[in-house]
């Protein structure tokens, strides 16, 4: 059997092969010459019609974009040679479901999109090719749900917006646009979602002022992007200052001129006592300090008050403060009616800077001062609460006169400024000295002491007899 099948499938092989390509070439030629009818199926997209008369008239379509995308299907009945004429690319294109949006200028839009239900109509090419004859069996879709709006066309402000931090020790201002505002076109269902447009720039790690052109974004409520949208321009253009930041001192105004004899300046109070400024580098090494000028307080009998605009000085180079726009400093004189007294402090109260082991001062019992102040505090004064100090350090052997400082308690001041005399010697030589005189008077030295010895004897003798006389 096995090998009975073998020859079948083996032997004339050729003819065999043959005799199967020739029936299947009669197999075409037959159905070919009866051309039986056929369904076919094509798939393509709606096409739209007059979509620029939409546009003429200020009518959007909400969902054109998912209109365009849709999937329709057309089914064709016809001659399989038909169908193949059909099929070829130059008349399948011409194989069309369209929506004709002319019929939407009819339709009064108001305030809120308008849902429409479209028809649409299929069309076919044509064919000039025997025997042609095909019929549209049906299509799908039929009819098309579409959402009409009102195109709208309003101004709409810009908001600048920075992102990102300076390089430390920079600071960022607020920033400027070319333009405020800018038009806005779209439906006015997307339209009304604008809750802020904004113009964005980088300044992460900046040092210096930025300048460019952005492109205008714009966001709903919910910090999404709104799309579908138009505007009058593509970019604007944002500068940001940015400055390098630094603090000046304001340095206590000098007081020149002389009060009515019974006043004194209590206190001098000043603010701010510091400034946080911007510029660039170059204008913040030329100036470290805000120097104030002088104050004339001649004839002043009571607290006084002065204000001093600094804005001038800022403007010499080229900054400008911060955080605040007061360029103004406030100064406060305090001037009361004073009391005077003069004061004993004993020297050995002073301390002596500059002093070593190898001299030996001579120096007063006692330093005068005349101090004044209000009443309760000259009467309270107390003299350990007054520090009095002379420096000795840069003086030579001999005698000088050497001023004397003080510091006093808050609210009492000092009427004059002391100075006393001392006199600085070696204390090598001072001894050496002594030494030698003593050598030369021996006698007078003896009867010294002699006398003080029969000095002590009395007392003790007078002191006994006072003591039995008690007894």
């Amino acid at each position: 059997m096995y090998k009975r099948i073998k020859y079948f499938f083996t032997n004339n092989l050729y003819w065999k092969a043959l005799s199967v390509l020739m029936a299947v070439v009669l197999w075409f030629v037959v159905m070919n010459i009866n051309n039986p009818t056929e369904i076919k199926t094509f798939s393509l997209n709606i096409s739209l019609l007059n979509e620029d008369k939409l546009e003429e008239n200020n009518i959007a379509i909400l969902n054109i974009d998912e209109l365009k995308n849709q999937k329709a299907e057309i089914k064709i009945r016809g001659t399989r040679t038909t169908l193949d004429e059909i099929s070829k690319k130059t008349n399948k294109d011409n194989i069309k479901l369209t929506l004709d949006l002319e019929q939407f200028l009819s339709y009064n839009i108001s305030d809120e999109p308008l849902e429409v239900s479209a028809s649409l109509k299929p069309s076919m090419p044509s064919i000039l090719y025997p025997n042609n004859n095909f019929e549209i069996v049906s299509f799908y879709p039929t009819t098309y749900s579409v959402y009409l709006d009102n195109i709208i066309t309003i101004p709409k402000k810009i908001h600048p917006k920075t992102v990102g931090e300076t390089k430390d020790g920079y600071i960022a201002y607020d920033p400027e646009l070319s333009s405020e505002y800018i038009q806005v076109t779209g439906p006015k269902s997307i339209v009304d979602e604008i809750q802020v447009i904004y113009a964005e720039v980088d300044i992460t790690n900046q040092t210096s002022t930025i300048q460019e052109k952005v492109v205008p974004v714009a966001y709903d409520k919910d910090g999404n992007e709104v799309t579908d949208i138009t505007f009058n321009m593509e970019d604007v253009s944002i500068k940001v200052p940015i400055n390098l930041q630094g603090i000046l001192s304001v340095v206590e105004p000098e007081l020149v001129g002389e009060l009515p004899e019974g006043y004194i300046v209590n206190n001098i109070s000043y603010t701010p006592k510091t400034i946080e400024v911007v510029g660039n580098t170059d204008s913040l090494k030329n100036i470290t300090k805000i120097v104030l000028p002088e104050i004339d307080i001649t004839g002043l009998t009571e607290s006084t008050e002065y204000t001093y605009d600094i804005s001038s000085i800022l403007k010499q180079y080229n900054l400008r403060l911060k955080n605040s726009s007061n360029n103004e400093v406030e100064i406060s004189i305090d001037i009361s009616q004073a009391t005077s007294k003069s004061l004993s402090i004993p020297t050995n109260k002073i301390s002596i800077l500059g002093y070593n082991d190898e001299m030996l001062i001579d120096i007063p019992d006692e330093v005068l001062i005349n101090v004044a102040g209000e009443d309760n505090l000259i009467n309270n004064i107390n003299i350990d609460d007054i520090k009095i100090s002379i420096d000795i350090g840069e003086l030579n052997l001999g005698t000088h006169s050497v001023k004397v400082d003080v510091e006093l308690p808050n609210g009492i001041k000092l009427l004059n400024e002391p100075y006393i005399d001392i006199n600085i010697t070696n204390k090598e030589q001072s001894i050496n000295e002594q030494t030698e005189q003593t050598s030369i008077q021996p006698n007078t030295q003896n009867i010294e002491e002699t006398t003080t010895q029969k000095e002590i004897t009395e007392e003790i003798t007078q002191t006994e007899s006072t003591t039995n006389e008690g007894l």
